[in-house]
């Protein structure tokens, strides 16, 4: 038990002094699929860019539609100091720049501790701590699931992981954990959400996202 807590105590240290990771979610602001189309080499160019200077920590595909014409859209992740850098970040992409496309939310993930990139469906997968749980019950109950994760991770099954903490109605703030995860679909990444001990013992809540195909950035 003292290894487990140790492991969640060292994790959350490691990770306290770095910039947060940025979930972006972006929505399409034009009707006119053919100057999506005529701006995309140019977006792709300068988006390559951002992922040279390692700001994309993760990317996604989704299937969308502009004026019923299907055209994919991206998700991902960006590393920054707060969510106005996220925008500053993006304010020089040709389709934003030409009000193509608009940022639809902006999440703050923590920092990005775990990696996978295979291509099949990906969910998000959040979790909250529930109001009343004692501090080392949490550290105890975390240390078990961060282990769970890294196995998950390393069976192909979690594709990311992001730390990030939660501030607790007492002012207290606990670590907190967010993973994206292979699935047919969201029932089947909530049955995989069952297996962890936070969620088990009624001490955490989650919520599920659709988050499409991750794609290799390598590539």
């Amino acid at each position: 038990m003292k290894k487990l807590i140790l492991l969640s105590t060292l994790t959350v240290a490691s990770f306290s002094s770095l910039a947060t990771d940025y979930g972006v979610e972006l929505a399409w602001n034009t009707n006119d699929s053919e100057q999506v189309l005529k701006t995309l080499p140019e977006q792709k160019v300068a988006f390559s860019q951002l992922i040279q200077q390692g700001d994309v920590k993760d990317m996604f595909v989704l299937p969308s539609s502009i004026d019923g014409k299907p055209v994919h859209i991206l998700r991902f992740v960006l590393s920054a100091d707060n969510e106005a850098e996220v925008a500053t970040k993006l304010q020089d992409l040709p389709m934003y720049q030409q009000d193509l496309v608009k940022i639809a939310s902006i999440q703050s993930l923590g920092a990005k501790w775990l990696d996978n990139t295979p291509e099949s469906d990906n969910y998000s997968v959040t979790l909250r701590w529930k109001e009343g749980i004692e501090a080392l019950e949490m550290d105890r109950v975390l240390g078990v699931d961060l282990q769970r994760v890294i196995s998950l991770n390393n069976s192909g099954l979690v594709t990311s992981s992001y730390i990030n903490t939660q501030v607790l109605d007492n002012g207290v703030e606990r670590p907190i954990y967010s993973v994206a995860v292979l699935a047919k679909d969201a029932q089947q990444a909530q049955n995989l959400m069952y297996s962890f001990e936070a969620v088990q013992l009624g001490y955490a809540t989650f919520e599920i996202e659709y988050l499409g195909k991750k794609l290799d950035m390598k590539s």
